[in-house]
């Protein structure tokens, strides 16, 4: 079964570290049930909706989250799919070391916590890296365009150490001008990374990264899309 993710609803609560606000499309209209979040002392990533539901993601020597949380469901969510493509890319980086992970886009899973209400789940539990005071709840997958590595290659995620594991799905060298379609068995990568069945998916976030080296990207995503069993 598939589920548009354009039609969930949303309520997602985030304490204050962080700027949020939200998503819009060309001209102002709102992004329905999609959010922004800013890092503090960092340039913002910009996140732009076209009418039939294109996400355009700019990043110049910027870094930012377009997220939205996933109402709880009795049908475990197994696969991911999606179009995407990079029109300008920035340096290659190696997403393995910290503060050199610039990436024109990635899309980040981010499964229900395992210690603790799932009330208490908060996307700044899950982006751990900039909440100094909250330890990472969770598992998160992240899946990525770009970087110096190997397409299919896994790479601990260096903030998140044994509870996040990043996936190359396009390495940096890819073509860019061109959209490639991806389906992912979300499921069964959650269970090679972390050894056991995946809980639920609590929120998905996108991504694009380029403040490390001082780049510029764009690219876009289109038909983002949850299957269900």
């Amino acid at each position: 079964m598939k589920i548009p993710l354009f039609a969930f609803a949303v309520a997602l609560l985030l304490t204050g570290i962080a700027a949020t606000g939200t998503a819009k499309e060309r001209g102002g209209h709102v992004l329905s049930g999609w959010k922004t979040l800013k890092i503090p002392g960092k340039a913002a990533t910009e996140f732009r909706a076209t009418p039939d539901g294109t996400i355009e993601v700019s990043a110049s020597e910027s870094v930012g989250f377009l997220y939205r949380e996933l109402p709880k469901s009795a049908t475990p969510v197994t696969r991911l799919s999606w179009r995407w493509r990079v029109d300008v890319t920035p340096p290659s980086t190696d997403l393995s070391v910290k503060g050199k992970d610039d990436r024109p886009l990635a899309i980040h899973i981010c499964f229900d916590t395992e210690d603790a209400p799932p009330s208490r789940w908060s996307l700044l539990d899950q982006v751990g890296k900039w909440t100094r005071t909250s330890p990472l709840r969770g598992k998160v997958l992240t899946y990525v365009w770009g970087g110096t590595r190997n397409r299919g290659d896994r790479i601990e995620n260096p903030y998140f150490k044994s509870k996040g594991q990043i996936i190359i799905l396009r390495p940096g060298d890819s073509p860019t001008g061109r959209w490639f379609m991806e389906s992912i068995d979300i499921a069964a990568d959650f269970e090679k990374a972390f050894g056991y069945r995946p809980p639920m998916v609590r929120l998905i976030a996108i991504s694009a990264d380029t403040d490390d080296k001082r780049g510029v990207s764009m690219g876009k995503i289109a038909d983002l899309k949850l299957h269900a069993e």
